[in-house]
């Protein structure tokens, strides 16, 4: 599987580092890499206008443009080629979220976390291919959607509430919260409160008591929950 890379960071002598050490976790995944790097934000916007690159990686502190402006930029354009954020600055890493990464890459735990977005490049890849769906039961029969559809789901006894990124009203789905942990935990769903799970792509924010989603929306974080939850919550950013 042949790929076209943008790679962004404007360290000189850090750029071909962190261009090999990608290639070589793409092509152990069996992909074949061709990355193109950039010094500026500037510069990679240029390319965009007349490459189509499968995926742009991004470093955050730039001067002049950073990767959170030029994130923003791509998507302004309508472009949603996924977009990673390699850097050192994860106290940056909720800021990335207003672009819709597909994930985080620690520059201080490099290796892993590429390896595990290059996994979850080619998860992405499938379930786009396949048309991969879950499957509900519902009141009215059964109901198949794709995970990213699901904003999150809310226990309310017999029949749980299912929130999708496109309804109005919730569909309500007859089946436990546990089943419904089971089932959406391989695709990123976040158990944060007894009743409620998340998909983590929909997450904003976390705090102590809350987890604040891309539209505003604020949920219950369960007590005592909220380290564990943001240890798995930036485990997947980095998949």
């Amino acid at each position: 599987m042949q790929i076209k890379v943008a790679m962004l960071d404007d360290d000189v002598n850090a750029l071909p580092i962190i261009a090999g050490a990608a290639n070589s976790a793409f092509r152990a995944k069996g992909m074949l890499p061709e990355i193109t790097c950039f010094r500026s934000g500037k510069a990679l916007l240029k390319a965009l206008e007349t490459t189509a690159f499968q995926l742009v990686m991004l470093d955050i502190e730039m001067p002049d443009m950073d990767g959170i402006a030029v994130g923003k930029a791509i998507r302004e354009r309508g472009m949603e080629v996924p977009i990673v954020y390699v850097s050192e600055c994860e106290n940056r890493v909720f800021d990335s979220f207003q672009v819709r990464p597909l994930g985080f890459v620690r520059k201080s735990n490099f290796l892993n976390d590429i390896a595990a977005v290059t996994e979850l490049y080619l998860k992405t890849c499938a379930q786009e291919s396949t048309g991969e769906y879950l499957e509900f039961q519902t009141r009215s029969g059964l109901l198949t959607l794709k995970s990213k559809q699901i904003r999150y789901i809310e226990g309310n006894r017999n029949y749980q509430l299912l929130y999708t990124v496109s309804g109005k009203e919730p569909i309500e789905v007859k089946m436990t919260m546990d089943k419904l942990e089971a089932m959406t935990e391989p695709y990123g769903f976040l158990r944060i409160h007894k009743g409620y799970l998340v998909n983590y792509q929909s997450i904003q924010r976390i705090s102590s008591t809350t987890v604040i989603l891309q539209d505003g929306t604020e949920l219950p974080v369960g007590r005592s929950k909220a380290a564990d939850i943001k240890s798995k919550f930036l485990s997947l950013l980095g998949k």
